[in-house]
């Protein structure tokens, strides 16, 4: 790495990826950090800079020579695809969990969806093929060769994209596991410098603390329908054990 590194964090939805990124706020100013609220924004409700990719690679040099660190919903690929040497960092989480937060958080915030149960929106076909089905497997997965235009790519994930997933994210950096969150920023402080202080409490936000239940039959069916995730999160979290013992 270089003396001026850069970092660049595969922001997967609905992992704690935001309540890390409130965290590096705490250490690097906010215009180091991409996408910016008005630097990258052309207001504060657009969301394209967080997930468009073409936009992200012509970024201008002036701004790119700012940014420490790269924040968005972008796939892995997207990492190896702007020529610069960064640190990779992630978080991944439980597939049933992680799914049934993104169930609450369209239910919360998209209209169309706000008076459908969780079954509902689990069974509309846009919200399961682009932001649910095998969903981490997807983001570790997606090459050049799939022409994506965002992150929401829906593609058929299988057992070779899954064999790709788990070789990309061995070369991941630091990995971390959204139900072992403050081991994460332990790891991230140890071994990048951040928070030399330490966090008095590390930031959950965009946590989905609704009470809607959720039905033990509804969570054996993401279970059953994203075996590949399943698979992919068990890699995961051996490989983030094996490192821990390799540390200690």
């Amino acid at each position: 790495m270089s003396a001026d590194p850069r970092y660049f964090f595969i922001h997967v939805m609905k992992t704690a990826g935001t309540s890390l990124v409130s965290d590096l706020k705490k250490t690097f100013p906010d215009e180091q950090i991409y996408p910016h609220r008005t630097l990258d924004k052309s207001d504060p409700a657009d969301v394209e800079p967080y997930t468009n990719i073409a936009d992200l690679i012509a970024i201008s040099p002036e701004r790119r020579a700012a940014i420490r660190v790269y924040a968005g919903h972008f796939p892995f690929m997207v990492s190896q695809m702007m020529g610069i040497d960064f640190a990779t960092l992630t978080l991944l989480r439980d597939p049933v969990e992680r799914t049934v937060s993104v169930l609450k958080q369209f239910k919360r915030l998209t209209e169309r969806l706000q008076a459908s149960t969780l079954e509902e929106i689990y069974d509309d076909e846009f919200t399961f093929r682009h932001f649910v089905h095998d969903h981490q497997t997807k983001v570790f997965s997606l090459t050049a060769e799939d022409n994506p235009r965002a992150i929401l790519r829906a593609i058929d994930v299988d057992e070779h994209r899954l064999a790709a997933a788990k070789a990309n994210l061995e070369t991941v950096d630091v990995i971390g596991l959204t139900e072992r969150y403050p081991a994460f920023i332990e790891e991230l402080r140890s071994r990048f410098g951040w928070w030399p202080n330490g966090l008095d409490q590390p930031a959950r936000t965009n946590v989905s603390s609704e009470s809607w239940a959720v039905d033990e039959s509804l969570r054996q069916r993401i279970a059953l329908d994203n075996a590949i995730d399943m698979e992919f999160y068990d890699y995961a979290r051996r490989l983030v054990d094996e490192r821990a013992a390799t540390r200690s």
